[in-house]
């Protein structure tokens, strides 16, 4: 479960902090070595659906060249090797692209289910069979024929062998580039048949610089704080800046502060604040939020008092101080556990179509009677 972004990677024609992935997949194309199926993998938000469409971009508006044919003297015309994947953001190509209507580009994504009109919780083999038929139909000027998967990490059993089998046989001057968050997770055939394209967290400096110049009113601290629960990713900060993601963690915090003696009557508040009707997608926040706060106690209370550092910052006042009260009462291992219980609570209710507001009231109340033994 999570907070869906705020921004369309379509039309998101700027990336930064990833110019070794960019001039791997370069390097490739101008040593005509182009694999047939690329993976780009990452924490949500980090900028793969923007770099997938970025390389759809540069493969559009540069189809493949089988033979340039001898010079005028009879001499092999050499290939001129490409600087940059950036392209004229005005091309005809590229107009297509941000309108949804390149027909030389499938993006293949989470479909809605017709029988109740909500996103499936899953890509479906039928979804991923579109790439077949896609493949097998040759592009109109004879270029690329370019299909996204976003993302791996939601394809189910059935899905993730229709892939397989497409990876198999991959037709002629077609490029499949699969997004995985956790790649980890996937079949190793899969991975396998893909060439790699890791991108790392981006320092906190860059994600600051991203977020102050597409937030110029916030101010410092509150995009510090974003920055420092963004683990590197901005298109995850900017998605919480979004939902106002400060002010939901502000007050998850405020309420883990009453345990062991939870205050009972700020919880059903609580509970009932973030569940109701309007309050869209703050449910989901919650659940990340409590999440990464447990994350990043575990991280902070292990490296207390050894002559090790991290790199995580303070979100707010006084956060690192209730991670180390909270981290003095139960062993950390004991929190891990804690979370994991919560984390199938949590896929119950998304999945079983639960009372929202009950999930959370138990899950506080869980965490509460943990702290009290």
């Amino acid at each position: 479960m999570e907070i869906e972004d705020t921004f369309e990677p379509r039309n998101t024609h700027d990336l930064t902090g990833h110019s070794g992935a960019e001039q791997l997949f370069l390097d490739a194309y101008n040593a005509e070595k182009i694999h047939h199926a690329w993976m780009i993998t990452g924490p949500k938000g980090i900028g793969k659906a923007t770099l997938a469409y970025k390389m759809a971009r540069f493969l559009l508006n540069n189809p493949p060249v089988d033979d340039q044919g001898p010079g005028l003297f009879g001499d092999a015309l050499e290939k001129i090797a490409l600087e940059s994947l950036d392209t004229d953001l005005d091309s005809p190509e590229n107009n297509l692209i941000t309108a949804g209507s390149n027909a030389d580009l499938l993006v293949i994504e989470r479909s809605e289910d017709p029988k109740t009109g909500k996103m499936r919780s899953n890509i479906l083999v039928d979804d991923v069979r579109r790439i077949n038929n896609f493949f097998h139909t040759t592009s109109a000027d004879g270029g690329w024929r370019v299909a996204i998967v976003d993302t791996a990490d939601e394809m189910n059993r059935n899905a993730a062998n229709a892939i397989l089998k497409i990876l198999e046989e991959p037709p002629n001057n077609s490029i499949l580039i699969i997004l995985a968050h956790a790649p980890g997770r996937l079949l190793p055939t899969i991975k396998s048949r893909c060439r790699m394209l890791p991108l790392k967290p981006l320092k906190s400096a860059t994600v600051k610089e991203i977020l102050s110049s597409k937030f110029p009113d916030k101010e410092e601290n509150i995009v510090d704080g974003y920055v420092a629960l963004s683990n590197g990713s901005p298109g995850y900060a900017i998605s919480l800046i979004e939902h106002k993601g400060l002010k939901l963690y502000r007050e998850m915090l405020g309420l883990l502060s009453t345990m062991p003696n939870i205050n009972v009557p700020l919880m059903h508040d609580f509970a009932g604040e973030i569940t109701a009707k309007k309050s869209g997608d703050t449910f989901l926040l919650f659940s990340e939020m409590l999440s990464q706060f447990i994350s990043r106690m575990i991280r902070h209370v292990s490296y207390m008092d050894t002559a090790h550092t991290h790199n995580i910052k303070e979100a707010l006042t006084e956060e690192f101080k209730l991670m180390e009260e909270l981290g003095a009462i139960i062993p950390l291992d004991q929190w891990a556990e804690l979370w994991e219980k919560i984390s199938e609570k949590m896929k119950a209710t998304d999945l079983l179509n639960m009372d929202r507001k009950q999930t959370v009231i138990d899950i506080l109340n869980m965490i509460n009677s943990a702290l009290k033994k």
